[in-house]
């Protein structure tokens, strides 16, 4: 009867012990690089962990193509938001989506959401006027996809 006491403390400690996991390998960097969108506007990013920093370069609106505008952001997996404010020119986009792939190769679909300063005097008739809506895809730039 001990023997079998003993045994069933035995077996259930080894039930109750935590089994560890290995520890999972970090993520790859999915988002590092460049990616151009469906207007020509590209954005290059920088990822560390889920932290994302970069620049993005606008093809439409009033900035010169050249100009450049500080981004930054994060990720979760294959999910990513991100914000440029576009200083000097009244306005502030942010983005959200996912990264997915096709035949093409991968591409970062997105909504977003660019909000425009409205005059403190014109406010209460046009608050809503100073938000838009969109969605723009993003593809790998060619140089980005020969070299992954």
């Amino acid at each position: 009867m001990f023997r079998l006491l003993i045994l069933f403390f035995v077996y259930f400690a080894c039930l109750c012990t935590p089994i560890h996991a290995p520890a999972k390998e970090p993520a790859p960097n999915l988002f590092d690089g460049k990616w151009i969108n469906d207007r020509g506007s590209i954005i290059v990013i920088e990822q560390t962990g889920e932290r994302l920093s970069g620049y993005y370069q606008t093809a439409i609106g009033r900035p010169d193509e050249s100009e450049t505008f500080p981004l930054t952001g994060w990720t979760q997996g294959d999910m990513i938001s991100f914000s440029v404010n576009f200083k000097g020119y009244g306005s502030i986009t942010a983005w959200n989506g996912q990264l997915s792939k096709d035949e093409s190769g991968p591409y970062i679909r997105t909504l977003w959401h660019l909000s425009r300063n409205v005059d403190d005097e014109d406010e209460s008739k046009d608050m809503w006027s100073s938000v838009i809506a969109g969605a723009s895809e993003f593809r790998r730039a060619k140089q980005e996809k020969e070299s992954q």
